[in-house]
């Protein structure tokens, strides 16, 4: 995985599923997590902020808004 972010960067890596067969990671994430070599901004455009820029959605649309 790190490998691949290093490789083609992490703005064209996006975290997937084989949902709903039972085929990758037991928890989708755990693997971008425990990479130590991540850092926070690339570990979020790996869980999210790549497939959120490729469907063009804000992730404000999704994380609630403290009042």
């Amino acid at each position: 995985t790190a490998h691949r972010a290093d490789l083609v960067g992490a703005h064209r890596v996006a975290l997937g599923t084989d949902y709903p067969f039972p085929l990758g990671e037991r928890v989708p994430g755990a693997l971008i997590e425990s990479v130590d070599a991540f850092s926070p901004e690339v570990r979020g455009r790996l869980l999210s902020g790549t497939a959120l820029e490729w469907l063009g959605v804000s992730k404000d649309r999704f994380v609630a808004v403290a009042r």
